[in-house]
């Protein structure tokens, strides 16, 4: 098959289209025809090479992918050959060919396009982890979400919405902001021209929001702290794409908000994705 590789860690620019050996989907696995692969965040971490635990070269990138089935692997159910499906892939998804856990594939809805399907499995799955399994939201809360037209903002705005939650999203620049209202965010605030800070808390009567999803932590931790309603929970994603991985906060201001601070990694919730 063809897919592209890096012989060694860097950036995109290591990336070659080359041919690779075929996958072959193990037990438990379903082998599909990639047509349409995700860019997420993780896989520009994985080939810097500064991923904590680094992938073995030649590395594929490419973890969310949608395709066509191929070949079942032994004591799989509920899969055949041709059915359409997403999800994240084993081993590399910019290639022709990639294998699925068959446990944490989905079926392609009818409705969704390929390029539909390759964007939801990773941002989708952590905005639905951070907001029901971590921050545990409820009807009628109100929830800030950081970097709302990124892609797990996308599924966020539209999963709490879903809920019944009240939704705050920062952006930067006009655009995105036009974007995340038309996913369904009630207020939409500018942090490169606005203190996101003060927004939130005239937004919310001074009182802050029950929930934060944070993905810039670099940048927005200790305001996160000052913004969050007393008993309020914050669930951590990410430093940001390219961001340094320290953040600070205020901890008296943590203390005094009888705050909850989650951290949460999708990888693992594997047991919570079907």
């Amino acid at each position: 098959m063809k897919a592209m590789r890096a012989h060694q860690f860097g950036g995109p620019a290591e990336l070659r289209f080359e041919d690779a050996p075929d996958p072959k989907a193990e037990s438990g696995q379903l082998l599909i025809r990639v047509r349409a692969a995700g860019i997420n965040p993780t896989d520009i971490m994985r080939l810097s090479g500064r991923f904590p635990q680094p992938f073995p070269l030649p590395y594929i990138p490419g973890i969310d992918v949608a395709g066509e089935v191929e070949a079942v692997g032994t004591a799989v159910t509920g899969f055949k050959k041709g059915d359409k499906v997403m999800g994240w892939a084993v081993g590399g998804g910019y290639a022709e060919k990639a294998c699925l856990v068959a446990g944490e594939a989905a079926p392609l809805p009818p409705s969704l396009s390929f390029a539909e399907g390759a964007a939801i499995p990773i941002p989708f799955y952590t905005a639905y982890h951070a907001l029901h399994a971590r921050a545990r939201l409820k009807s009628g809360e109100t929830v800030l979400i950081s970097a709302g037209a990124g892609g797990v903002g996308v599924a966020a705005i539209q999963l709490a919405k879903a809920a019944g939650a009240r939704v705050i999203t920062t952006v930067g620049s006009e655009e995105k902001a036009e974007r995340t209202r038309a996913l369904g965010a009630d207020h939409v605030i500018n942090y490169r021209t606005e203190d996101f800070a003060a927004e939130v808390q005239r937004l919310t009567g001074g009182k802050g929001g029950e929930v934060v999803i944070e993905s810039v932590a670099a940048d927005n931790l200790a305001k996160d702290f000052a913004v969050v309603a007393p008993g309020g929970r914050i669930v951590l994603i990410g430093t940001g794409t390219g961001k340094p991985p320290e953040a600070t906060f205020n901890v008296s201001t943590a203390i005094r908000k009888d705050a909850t601070l989650h951290a949460m990694v999708v990888f693992n919730a594997r047991a919570l994705v079907p």
